[in-house]
């Protein structure tokens, strides 16, 4: 029975899965049934480019606002929450991989590397990625990583700008860069979670997304 279960969230699992479409949601996490849409390896092959290249260096190189800290961006275990409860006393566990984090004096900053058009509206896109890293290191499982304080979050964007020094064989793709912090808010991230669970825990499966093309291929095919 679903009333039985403890759900477990991934927080990159939030903006393009339960934002995009409940009942695609709602089948993953009740059903279990999963279609998997293949993720361009480029984006990860970009990924660890910058996180091999900013680990070890200074805050100051992702933006001057930020406390002067050493970024930390190889650490590349699965981070565990412990077992966590809404708003309405309902338990889940979180779990993930983060890019990294930045270690001030006093203080922890999670940071996050997107490959993506610079735009101050992706911070209302990964509020809620960001503040479940937060949540979760600040209350893990034994076994898991361990940040406290962490004081701040945010994600650091690289926009893609121009081509230059080629010659035939390679050459040089110049990106605009630009830091968002994001708020931490707890409270925030668990009445969303409660929103979450409200759907998948309802006796009603959710409508299909006319916007959604699993739920139109799927209304295709089952004519």
């Amino acid at each position: 029975m679903v009333a039985n279960r403890i759900f477990n969230f991934s927080p990159s699992e939030f903006a393009f899965g339960f934002e995009n479409c409940q009942k695609c949601y709602y089948d993953k996490k009740v059903h279990g049934i999963d279609v998997k849409v293949p993720f361009p390896s480029i984006f990860s092959k970009l990924d660890g480019l910058q996180k091999k290249y900013y680990h070890t260096k200074s805050s100051k190189l992702i933006s001057e606002d930020l406390e002067e800290g050493e970024i930390v961006a190889n650490y590349n275990k699965m981070i565990y929450s412990e077992i966590l409860y809404d708003n309405e006393k309902r338990p889940f566990t979180m779990s993930g991989k983060i890019d990294g984090y930045i270690k001030h004096k006093k203080s922890f900053t999670v940071i996050d590397f997107k490959t993506t058009a610079i735009n101050e509206k992706k911070i209302d896109t990964y509020t809620t990625q960001l503040q479940s890293y937060a949540l979760m290191m600040q209350k893990p499982r034994k076994d898991s990583l361990k940040l406290d304080p962490i004081e701040k979050l945010g994600i650091f964007c690289f926009d893609p700008s121009s081509i230059s020094a080629t010659n035939g064989k390679d050459c040089s793709i110049n990106m605009n860069t630009k830091w968002f912090e994001i708020k931490r808010d707890d409270q925030n991230l668990i009445n969303y979670i409660s929103r979450i669970l409200e759907v998948l825990y309802s006796d009603e499966t959710p409508k299909e997304n006319p916007n959604c093309g699993i739920c139109n291929f799927r209304k295709r095919i089952t004519v």
